[in-house]
């Protein structure tokens, strides 16, 4: 009888994990025909090689094929959470402090339509959604509502676009010959960064702290450049104060960095509160490897971005700050930054995205467990918008 109910509950989970399966690989396939994207079939393994990968005999598999080797890793990752949610699956996104009536009536029709509950949950800096239910009809659930999230983050970084052309001064009302190019995206160039002196210095103090180098990108992005000299003249102009700029870090997750790349920092992005409602960076690259380690798991990818931020004159920071307080009491200018500490600070915060260029971008990990993948020098490649980057061992 024992024996008869084993048999039965191995039956049940055998068709339990096929149904999942099915019902992952069919929300994969619905969208990638949306994207218009190529299917590959990948053959099956041989039983040798299921048991050589601890997969029992007919075990469903997904194979990932690709050339970028993070896109994989956090493809991977984001696999791996949705197939192992028991009946519940949590989404951290920002961008969903910018849902509306449209996508909280997309929420609503969701849960109409299946067995899972979402609740919406904001925090300071912090907003997710929590989707529980049966794990087919939650899988699905969560495709849908990750292809909302991605339609909301292209409307949001669109309008960031608009602000961004006519901060640049390439564009005004009266140039309608430029209105076309308004309504273009915003394209930038993220290649491989040659390997200076100075580069290797950088990553030398990387990995004095912990963090293992896998390669470096330099950034360059002609609208955002235009924007943050203009700012740059302007704060030069009314300041005795040397430099108006600081070399400084910010830790971005993988989802955003092309965002940054494209329209700059946004407050969306920077996560804390301590000293006013702005972007966050951090001038010691001890205090981010700490600061890192806190929030990381060590097996995860960590993207940072070295930017040129302009500083300008500062004041301490209060976590009711919305924008720079004044320069003195009563007094029409502001401040253009806040700090931790004015006499030594560490931390700056800014309130305007166009204060910050990104200069490069340094993705991570902690010790070595990746290094081996990245060993081989990889060849320089032409400047492009999505590079693989460069290997820096």
């Amino acid at each position: 009888m024992a024996f008869s109910m084993d048999v039965g509950a191995a039956i049940s989970k055998e068709k339990s994990d096929l149904e999942t399966y099915k019902a992952f690989m069919y929300e994969m396939t619905k969208y990638s025909e949306l994207l218009n994207l190529n299917i590959y079939s990948v053959p099956q393994q041989t039983k040798g090689e299921q048991r050589e990968n601890g997969l029992e005999a007919g075990s469903p598999a997904i194979d990932l094929m690709g050339c970028n080797k993070e896109e994989m890793y956090e493809a991977k990752a984001w696999i791996q959470r949705i197939l192992t949610s028991q009946n519940n699956h949590s989404i951290e996104n920002s961008h969903i402090l910018h849902l509306g009536k449209k996508e909280h009536d997309i929420l609503s029709q969701l849960q109409k339509t299946s067995s899972v509950s979402i609740l919406e949950l904001i925090s300071p800096g912090r907003a997710f959604l929590e989707i529980r239910g049966p794990q087919a009809d939650l899988i699905e659930v969560v495709m849908n509502i990750e292809h909302m999230l991605c339609e909301v983050q292209e409307k949001v970084t669109r309008k960031k676009e608009q602000d961004l052309w006519i901060l640049s001064g390439q564009w005004t009302d009266q140039q309608t010959q430029n209105q076309d190019e308004m309504k273009k995206k915003i394209t930038f160039l993220r290649y491989p960064a040659p390997l200076t002196q100075e580069l290797m210095d950088r990553k030398n103090q990387f990995e004095k702290y912990g963090l293992q180098v896998i390669k470096v990108e330099t950034i360059e992005n002609v609208v955002l450049q235009a924007a943050f000299q203009r700012k740059k003249k302007m704060m030069e102009g009314r300041t005795s104060k040397e430099p108006v700029s600081h070399r400084l870090f910010q830790q971005v997750p993988y989802q955003f960095c092309n965002v940054v790349c494209r329209v700059g920092f946004q407050r969306l992005y920077s996560c804390g509160s301590k000293y006013g409602a702005g972007i966050y960076f951090i001038k010691n690259l001890k205090n981010l490897a700490d600061q890192v380690k806190k929030t990381t798991d060590i097996n995860e990818l960590i993207y940072v971005f070295e930017a040129e931020v302009l500083t300008g004159t500062f004041c301490q920071g209060h976590q009711l700050n919305i924008v720079p307080p004044p320069l003195s009491p009563g007094a029409i200018d502001v401040h253009d930054s806040v700090v931790d500490n004015v006499l030594s600070p560490e931390t700056f915060v800014i309130f305007s995205s166009i204060q910050a260029m990104p200069r490069y971008l340094w993705t991570c990990t902690w010790g070595r467990v990746w290094s081996q993948n990245y060993s081989r020098p990889m060849s320089q490649q032409p400047r492009r918008k999505f590079s693989s980057g460069s290997s820096v061992d």
